[in-house]
């Protein structure tokens, strides 16, 4: 009898790195299947990826250079943007801004997911690293955004999508139309909670490259600051921005040109000249 349990032990011992082996082996099975699931479920995505160079003017010099790059994840967005000082200016200083903004789809829902922006330079420090977390049970919306702005502490709650600075333009490019006229969005500026509101006032024709192109004008207005911002958009260029202009106490502070842009894979970029007057026509 002694013999016969023995036999059995080791005949289980044996059998034990071939269970072993088998419970890996389902495991590996049972993930790699649920990645190629979620592989299968990603996102359509409704802007088509760019890359874009825009010139940044004061008083109608270019002082700066901004990058920027629109790329799709497998549930999103990827935006970034990188400014670095052009010409003269270069000279007398070397300060750069970088940012990143990452949207994902959540359920139905395009939500800001994390922003980044770091300023290299003189300045002092501006730097904001933020995390927003979604939840959508019973169908509500809550979020939670924390993170560093200036090197201070920030804790929000919110019921509603929040957009920094640069990945707004997601939702306007995907919503701009000339059927709609007020384009509201909440904002996270500078680590505090703000509402924005576009306005399109007209729309207005330019040319490009000898083609002639339907612009948006946008404008959302700041009474309480006297301050204005003014964008159009190129609907027949995935929305992107044409223009941007910062008017402080109803004089134009800056201008953000666009210079260039290519769309997908195509390395061919086209090349943006405009008139100064762009035909209006009023909405």
């Amino acid at each position: 009898m002694t013999n016969t349990h023995n036999s059995q032990n080791r005949t289980r011992a044996a059998s034990l790195p071939v269970s072993v082996l088998f419970i890996t082996t389902l495991i590996s099975t049972v993930l790699f299947t649920q990645s190629l699931h979620a592989a299968e479920e990603k996102i359509d995505h409704a802007l088509s990826e760019f890359s874009a160079v825009y010139a940044v003017q004061k008083f109608g010099i270019k002082v700066a250079e901004a990058n920027y790059k629109l790329r799709h994840t497998d549930t999103g967005y990827k935006f970034t943007q990188f400014t670095e000082l052009y010409g003269l200016a270069s000279m007398f200083a070397d300060d750069t801004v970088s940012v990143t903004s990452i949207v994902d789809m959540v359920d139905s829902d395009l939500l800001l997911k994390k922003h980044i922006y770091i300023q290299t330079g003189r300045e002092k420090n501006r730097d904001e690293d933020i995390k927003l977390q979604w939840d959508t049970a019973g169908g509500k919306l809550n979020g939670k955004v924390t993170g560093i702005v200036r090197s201070k502490p920030i804790n929000h709650d919110v019921d509603k999508p929040v957009w920094d600075v640069l990945s707004f333009q997601i939702p306007l490019m995907i919503e701009a139309n000339a059927g709609q006229k007020i384009y509201p969005y909440t904002a996270l500026l500078k680590g505090e909670i703000d509402d924005y509101k576009f306005e399109l006032i007209s729309t207005e024709t330019v040319n490009i490259e000898d083609k002639k192109y339907e612009t948006l004008h946008l404008v959302r207005n700041d009474p309480v600051k006297n301050r204005q911002l003014r964008i159009w958009l190129l609907p027949e260029l995935n929305n992107i921005p044409l223009i941007v202009e910062n008017y402080r106490d109803d004089k134009l502070h800056s201008r953000v040109q666009l210079e260039k842009v290519s769309f997908g894979q195509d390395k061919k970029f086209i090349h943006v000249t405009t008139a100064e007057s762009p035909d209006d026509d009023d909405i």
